[in-house]
């Protein structure tokens, strides 16, 4: 007897966070379709390792999510690769530090398609490619529940309205489909985060360091298994909720 070959589709799956999600999708025995923006290169490599590593089928798919119609592309190639998903990480994420009396409507735009945008209507498009039990997980960020980042406004108001489409997106998809988020705090530092700023940071993180992509990885699986787990927003940042 044939027996379907669990896969999973992940938004932003090239680089940084999202390439260790899409990692530890194909580490559980997933074909995994890894849908990037502008990282051709690191998309075709890291699906070359993971299919050598772990001998799934790993795809690859371009959409710049600015695009209203990239959603339902992105959604139309995991149908042409797979027939049928059985998880959507929806990682993909802009975060651009702008002073408040800076931003644009351009800016402002483009964060919204693709911080809010974007993930509905990959739900959407990707609901009834969803095998019953299906699951969606959505990135948000720990920044949605703060209120010190005047040059983070977009990218904070965009991820707080997310918290608000998991619970009525996992309303609107239940029983067939659990839809929840995770919400990192800092687990893997910008590019341009200085030594002094990382140690200021960390003194409002009770458990006083940085996490690790693998931390975000671990959440992901937990609300894949967790069968009994819907609407919920799952902070991974070491519990500096408790001193905001």
């Amino acid at each position: 007897m044939n027996v379907a070959r669990r896969t999973a589709l992940v938004t932003g799956g090239a680089r940084r966070v999202g390439a260790a999600i899409v990692r530890g999708m194909a580490s559980r025995g997933y074909d995994v379709l890894v849908h990037h923006g502008q990282s051709p290169e690191a998309a075709a490599s890291l699906a070359a390792q993971l299919m050598q590593e772990y001998g799934v089928r790993v795809e690859i798919v371009q959409g710049d999510l600015r695009e209203p119609d990239a959603p339902a592309r992105i959604v139309e190639a995991a149908r042409g690769h797979f027939g049928a998903l059985d998880v959507v990480v929806s990682s993909a994420s802009v975060m651009e530090f702008v002073a408040f009396d800076a931003v644009t409507p351009a800016q402002w735009a483009h964060t919204e398609a693709v911080n809010l945008r974007a993930p509905f209507f990959l739900m959407q498009a990707a609901a009834p490619l969803l095998r019953d039990g299906g699951v969606i997980v959505q990135m948000s960020d720990h920044l949605a529940f703060e209120t010190l980042y005047p040059d983070l406004i977009p990218h904070q108001v965009t991820k707080a309205a997310v918290t608000t489409l998991v619970s009525t997106m996992a309303a609107a998809l239940a029983p067939r489909i659990r839809v929840n988020a995770v919400a990192p705090g800092l687990v893997l530092a910008p590019d341009h985060m200085s030594d002094a700023a990382l140690q200021r940071f960390l003194a409002d993180v009770p458990l006083a360091r940085s996490g690790t992509p693998d931390d975000v990885v671990h959440a992901i699986h937990y609300l894949v298994d967790a069968t009994y787990v819907t609407g919920e927003v799952l902070r991974v940042d070491g519990g500096r909720h408790l001193r905001r």
